[in-house]
């Protein structure tokens, strides 16, 4: 029985970096001999076993092989001839596929190298048989930055797999697990520039990849098109390190202007509206949480309306209020600020814009969620119609006392 640590805390310590988690690989062994040496089977599909000492897990070596569709359609091989080798090579990439033992680095594939060179490789062309390793491997260059690039020959093995049809078999959840951890790395928008380059982002997030062809007014947009606006707004919610709600709200709050007819470009005038139903179906065809589905698609309703705050009248402000449903969800206020904040700030030479007027958002939030039944009627009420009625004006009356400070 031979231990190896593997996988990234490998890779992670090569980097300079903290592992965050210390996966090693058995050889030699099987399920029997770790459950006589003391271990717990903590694995239903596969063979871990967790360290009752330490807490660490170790996996036995296996052979794969494919066998169906998706990420299940696999048969694996755990016996004790597996080598190490044989391991490794099943592995997505090759700075993924280095094993360390005794201080010495075990090396087939040459992930030291690549490492070195800052190339994310596929480590063969078992890669082809998971679709969900294209996403890793654009999480990944979402993690290490813009100095790291996809080598060609994995270029052109997902081509081959999205000419085959594979990144079809890509399952909700899973696309979900990656695109939102992808999205709290450091350079989120390279998760999806990545898909572009390998031109995987039509297949995979078809409502993302229209707004690359949805040109916009260089007045308001110098950087061009809706796709390039929406990375940088996203880059302003990775800089605020907003949490995922408001990045997910930041990806999504423009994808009205994909269904822009290509005539009316570069004006995408209800693009507000119209894209609601959009990022609707989008979030549930991803199993995203309904809370944020929802306070996504309330941002993208109103966000529009934060560029022209000193224009509203008192009674749009409590219109969009109720309309949200704030008093039940203040967070979605919060998310909306958020995102205001970043679409202020998301255009080439706005990165330092101010953004204090969306105070006003705030402010006018907590003037409308200030009133209450108690004060409107101190000996009570039960006509649902005037208490709406007394509601609406007195919310109006406190939002416009916030008005007269920022005019």
């Amino acid at each position: 029985m031979s231990k190896f640590l593997v996988g990234g805390a490998v890779r992670d310590l090569l980097m300079g970096l903290d592992p965050k988690d210390m996966d090693y690989v058995v050889v030699g062994s099987t399920p029997e001999e770790m459950l006589d040496a003391g271990f717990t089977q903590v694995g239903a599909d596969f063979p871990v076993f967790l360290h009752n000492d330490t807490g660490e897990e170790y996996a036995l070596a296996r052979r794969e092989r494919k066998t169906g569709k998706g990420y299940l359609g696999f048969e694996s091989d755990f016996n004790s001839d597996v080598t190490l080798t044989e391991d490794l090579m099943r592995r997505d990439l090759t700075v993924n596929s280095i094993a360390l033992k005794d201080g010495v680095y075990i090396d087939p594939f040459g992930g030291l190298a690549d490492i070195e060179a800052k190339v994310l490789r596929h480590t063969s062309t078992a890669f082809e048989e998971d679709p969900v390793r294209v996403l890793r491997l654009a999480r990944f260059r979402a993690r290490f930055g813009p100095d790291w690039t996809v080598a060609n020959e994995t270029k052109t093995l997902i081509y081959k797999m999205n000419k085959s049809g594979c990144l079809h078999e890509l399952q909700p959840e899973r696309i979900w697990k990656e695109m939102s951890r992808a999205l709290m790395e450091p350079y989120a928008r390279l998760f999806f520039d990545t898909l572009l380059e390998c031109d995987a982002l039509k297949t995979i997030f078809p409502d993302i990849y229209n707004l690359a062809s949805a040109l916009e007014s260089i007045r308001w947009h110098p950087e061009g098109n809706a796709y390039e606006h929406t990375m940088l707004v996203l880059n302003q919610a990775v800089a605020f390190d907003f949490p995922l709600e408001v990045r997910f709200a930041a990806l999504v709050h423009d994808f009205g202007k994909g269904l822009t007819p290509k005539h009316l470009m570069p004006s995408h005038f209800g693009h507000d509206v119209n894209g609601v139903n959009v990022v609707r179906v989008f979030s549930n065809s991803l199993t995203v949480p309904a809370k944020m589905r929802d306070r996504a698609m309330k941002a993208t309703r109103y966000h529009m309306l934060l560029h022209k705050l000193d224009t509203l009248n008192p009674k749009t402000f409590v219109k969009m209020f109720d309309d949200m449903a704030v008093m039940n969800d203040p967070e979605a206020v919060y998310v909306l600020y958020c995102v205001g904040v970043c679409d202020e700030r998301g255009r080439l030479g706005s990165e330092n814009n101010e953004y204090g007027h969306l105070d006003q958002l705030n402010e006018s939030f907590d003037a409308y969620s200030s009133v209450k039944f108690a004060d409107l009627f101190p000996n009570g009420e039960s006509k649902p119609e005037k208490i709406k009625n007394a509601f609406r004006s007195a919310r109006i009356k406190t939002v416009a006392e916030v008005k007269k400070k920022f005019v």
